[in-house]
């Protein structure tokens, strides 16, 4: 083996912090990334990663190591790729970020515009866009979760605020003088959600209305647009994050029920990369741009 394939391999035990999933990511086999890591090792006469039991803790060569090979290697991963696909590498590889389809199209595009930055997303739930960041294949994530390995730098960006929703023909004005004519009203009545489980809807149920969930579950999407649609439509009432229903909230699609914003439980953002990027020029940018504060179009 060369010794690009010894970098490849600590670069992938550095992301995993295991000798075994940095083998498995790369197929290699456990002996295997040991060897070229002995190897490497070997080459530069200083320790790389101490044993522990949470992991292989880089040591500060290794750190510094993975500062200079990080952005080189994944740069030529990139190239690789699109030889292989048939496909010329691009002057500038895009910057890879991964999110929620409903997050990225209401928060990040407009965080885009004037930044000359070339971005390739994906999409997916938290834990695999994790994974894809600890293997080097997303530079950017940002999710409501903190991420699960300490390869991973996470920045506060906010709180996720929500707000309970119906539609205008579906919502009797001004009848509401508390929390207790809420719930009587909900009880039985359609809702519609994100998932089946109902994690965030069943502690609001339980935290601000002071009761089980007894609405009628009568459709789930596992797409916050085509809840907020949905809604819209008359299909049911809903606890939609802020930054999905805003617009429409200013418009009139939909009405706020009851102000519980200030009440329902919050979700936090992370903006979540590798702490040896954080001086790549495209990485930062776009922390910075994520972090800025905007002038919100209407209140909440």
């Amino acid at each position: 083996m060369s010794r690009p394939d010894w970098l490849r391999t600590f670069l992938s035990v550095y992301r995993s912090g295991s000798v075994t999933e940095g083998a498995s990511h790369r197929g290699l086999t456990q002996p295997a990334a040991s060897q070229h890591l002995a190897s490497l090792e070997r080459v530069l006469g200083e320790t790389l990663f101490v044993r522990k039991p949470t992991g292989m803790e880089p040591t500060q060569r290794g750190r510094e190591l993975y500062a200079i090979v990080a952005e080189p290697l994944d740069g030529l991963e990139s190239v690789l790729r699109s030889l292989d696909a048939g496909v010329a590498p691009a002057p500038e590889s895009p910057l890879r970020f991964g999110s929620s389809p409903e997050y990225f199209a209401a928060e990040v595009v407009p965080c885009l515009v004037g930044l000359d930055l070339p971005v390739s997303v994906s999409f997916g739930s938290d834990p695999e866009l994790f994974a894809l960041l600890e293997r080097g294949e997303l530079d950017v994530v940002v999710s409501s979760s903190t991420p699960p390995r300490r390869s991973i730098a996470a920045t506060t960006l906010g709180s996720k605020r929500f707000v309970l929703v119906g539609a205008p023909q579906a919502v009797p004005t001004g009848s509401f003088g508390s929390l207790e004519d809420v719930a009587t009203w909900l009880t039985g009545r359609s809702w519609v959600s994100y998932s089946l489980e109902l994690p965030l809807t069943r502690r609001f149920w339980h935290t601000v209305l002071g009761r089980p969930f007894a609405a009628r579950l009568q459709l789930v999407a596992p797409d916050l647009r085509a809840v907020l649609k949905a809604v819209e439509l008359g299909l049911g009432v809903s606890l939609l994050p802020t930054f999905v229903c805003k617009d429409a909230l200013v418009v009139g699609r939909v009405v706020e029920v009851f102000p519980v914003s200030h009440l329902a439980p919050q979700e936090p953002w992370f903006a979540c990369s590798r702490p040896a990027d954080a001086d790549r020029r495209a990485v930062s940018a776009l922390l910075a741009a994520l972090q800025a504060p905007r002038a919100p179009t209407a209140p909440p």
